[in-house]
């Protein structure tokens, strides 16, 4: 458990740097949340450096800058960072987004989608899952991702690994990785 909570600090950590080194932001801080089911998901909260701001730019940045697992589940653009009545920076007096929905439902347009999109939603328990739902956003754990792995293999007869999925934590992702794959074949 002790082991779980420095994880989670170094990666909170993590974001922190990287965010710090956005050329774009003027300020960001990072706070963790519970999610349900089960799991915790990291949020950023950014001050834009100026006008004409990039969200998806950002974003972007952050998922080729941090492991799959750190990259924020949520982006929230504030005016400025809440200060302590000691001058400090506060985080936690930054209102938590509703993290439900975050993507909008995209349904799968093949056979295969829809057989990952299944996957996703039995393994990690969801009703349905899109083609732009994210594995992290709806709680994925590493356990998660071999289920995912060993049963995509199963489905579609191409072999891939659970690093594979943190890194294509989309159903869309995983089929554009799939099709990769079986061109090398």
């Amino acid at each position: 458990m002790e082991g779980e909570r420095l994880m989670a600090v170094a990666a909170i950590q993590d974001v922190r740097d990287v965010l710090a080194a956005y050329p774009e932001l003027a300020d960001g801080a990072v706070r963790t949340l519970a999610q349900d089911p089960a799991g915790q998901v990291h949020v950023a909260y950014v001050v834009p450096a100026g006008p004409g701001f990039d969200l998806a730019a950002l974003h972007q940045y952050l998922r080729g800058s941090l492991p799959g697992a750190a990259v924020p589940a949520a982006i929230v653009v504030v005016d400025a960072m809440p200060v302590a009545s000691d001058g400090t920076p506060d985080p936690q007096a930054l209102p938590a987004p509703d993290l439900r929905g975050l993507m909008p439902y995209r349904s799968p347009e093949s056979a295969r989608q829809e057989v990952l999109c299944t996957i996703f939603a039995e393994v990690l328990a969801r009703p349905r899952c899109g083609l732009d739902d994210d594995f992290f956003v709806m709680g994925g754990e590493s356990i998660d991702a071999m289920l995912i792995a060993s049963r995509v293999g199963q489905a579609v007869g191409l072999e891939i690994s659970m690093n594979e999925v943190f890194d294509a934590p989309t159903a869309a992702e995983l089929d554009r990785l799939l099709d990769t794959l079986s061109t090398e074949v």
